[in-house]
């Protein structure tokens, strides 16, 4: 997992891939202002694709972890503030539904340990396979967030 700001430099992703590296040269282009809610953008065919995303933060008993197989997830937000909670993958507890192919993603249980991320205007996190996260969570109440999510394959 990397946690970040959008404003930062970059640099250090191309070493370690050239996918990721393509990602965040959209991001710093692109104005993400600009994108509406509900759109997916194709950043590079396949391999690269950017989720906009609008909705209303919720209590974290609401929310599940979940993992992806194929893909990385940059979750950037682009206005409001939003907790997401961070597990490794050997902290998970049992899987709730079972991978689903399409969708890329499994749901589990809580887990009893858990970073809690407080993303803000501009803030990343880049979750890996391996990382568990529970997006969408509240920072204090509910509040509006406009979000990106760049799925980037593995």
């Amino acid at each position: 997992m990397i946690m970040d700001n959008i404003y930062s430099s970059h640099t250090d992703y191309a070493p370690m891939s050239p996918k990721l590296a393509r990602a965040f040269e959209w991001l710093k282009s692109t104005d993400l202002k600009s994108l509406k809610p509900d759109q997916v953008i194709s950043v590079d065919g396949e391999r690269i694709s950017a989720q906009i995303q609008q909705y209303s933060t919720i209590q974290p008993e609401e929310m599940r972890f979940e993992t992806h197989r194929s893909y990385i997830d940059i979750q950037i937000v682009v206005s409001g503030r939003e907790t997401i909670f961070w597990t490794p993958m050997a902290c998970l507890g049992n899987i709730i539904s079972p991978y689903d192919y399409h969708r890329d993603v499994v749901f589990f249980e809580d887990s009893e340990v858990s970073v809690p991320l407080l993303l803000v205007e501009g803030d990343y996190a880049v979750f890996f396979p391996s990382d568990g996260h529970k997006p969408k969570c509240v920072v204090e109440d509910p509040e509006t967030v406009h979000k990106i999510v760049v799925k980037v394959a593995v």
